[in-house]
């Protein structure tokens, strides 16, 4: 999921103008989406967008606003009741905003499409981390501090994916790629080869190259492993801001994005751990995979 809705210059400039009480509420929501969307204080970001919601600004275009992200940062906690909840209260109290409410609206899981295993056993406890051990290859994984299952399904090149999401990390996507491995394998030298034809898997992202220094070889769960850093750009909406009457404007650039991936082979298991981000946001990317992948067992 993505919740890049503001940039906060182009807030900041968009604001500026207002007068003494509309801007104070402007401020508290800059800082609220800089909690939510920078800092990953989701908790704070909560506590700022209710204190809006409540204060009811003369600007009813903040309290809306507001309402959004609350639901939104509830969504990225994994508080799907919370979320469902508040956006409600958008979609009821905020209906001249149809645009904001559509938007949101895209973005709320489906009834029954969210955590939905069945490559996988799967152990989720309320407060403990989440537990997955696919059926095919035996890989178990434990969902490190802050993330969760998210569900699995079959993939590209025969394999299948593990999805997961993090509440502490503003990621765009987070995978674990996994199939048998072909007995007899050269392990050192399919690992080369997974990193050398990675590009040609990545057409559709512009750019996409791997930092040479970044190549590095490793272990992982007992195993023979690969790690690297690829570069590449996405054109994205870098931020979106509503008006009263419903109408958006949308600021387009160019996003300067890696991704980190970790290449895992075993005589008898083949897996790739890897996920996606704002460059600024890499070590925070390579901290959490590499704290998934060592919680693997990889038979």
């Amino acid at each position: 999921m993505r919740f890049r809705y503001f940039a906060g210059a182009a807030l900041a400039i968009a604001m500026a103008a207002l007068p003494g009480s509309a801007q104070s509420a402007a401020q508290r929501l800059q800082a609220g989406v800089y909690a939510q969307q920078t800092a990953g204080d989701l908790d704070g970001a909560i506590r700022i967008f209710r204190e809006i919601v409540a204060s009811n600004p003369a600007q009813r275009v903040f309290a809306a606003q507001a309402q959004m992200h609350l639901a939104q940062a509830l969504l990225q906690k994994g508080d799907l009741a919370g979320a469902a909840q508040e956006f409600t209260t958008l979609s009821a109290n905020y209906s001249e905003f149809r645009n904001m409410i559509a938007d949101m609206a895209g973005r709320m899981p489906e009834p029954g499409m969210t955590r939905v295993f069945s490559l996988g056993t799967t152990t989720l406890s309320q407060g403990e981390p989440d537990r997955y051990v696919h059926n095919l290859t035996h890989v178990g994984l434990t969902a490190p501090p802050g993330w969760r299952l998210d569900g699995d399904t079959h993939s590209s090149g025969g394999g299948d994916m593990v999805l997961f999401a993090s509440s502490d990390l503003a990621m765009d996507f987070l995978g674990v790629w996994l199939k048998p491995a072909i007995p007899g394998t050269d392990i050192p030298g399919a690992l080369r080869h997974s990193l050398e034809v990675k590009a040609e898997d990545r057409t559709e992202f512009t750019g996409w190259k791997v930092r040479p220094e970044s190549v590095r070889t490793r272990v992982v769960a007992g195993q023979q492993a690969l790690s690297a850093v690829a570069d590449y750009t996405e054109r994205r909406a870098l931020s979106t801001v509503y008006s009263a009457n419903g109408q958006t404007a949308r600021f387009m650039g160019n996003e300067e994005m890696v991704e980190y991936l970790t290449w895992v082979r075993s005589p008898a298991t083949t897996v790739l751990f890897f996920g996606r981000a704002k460059a600024t946001d890499l070590a925070a990317l390579q901290s959490g995979i590499d704290q998934l992948a060592g919680t693997a067992v990889i038979p």
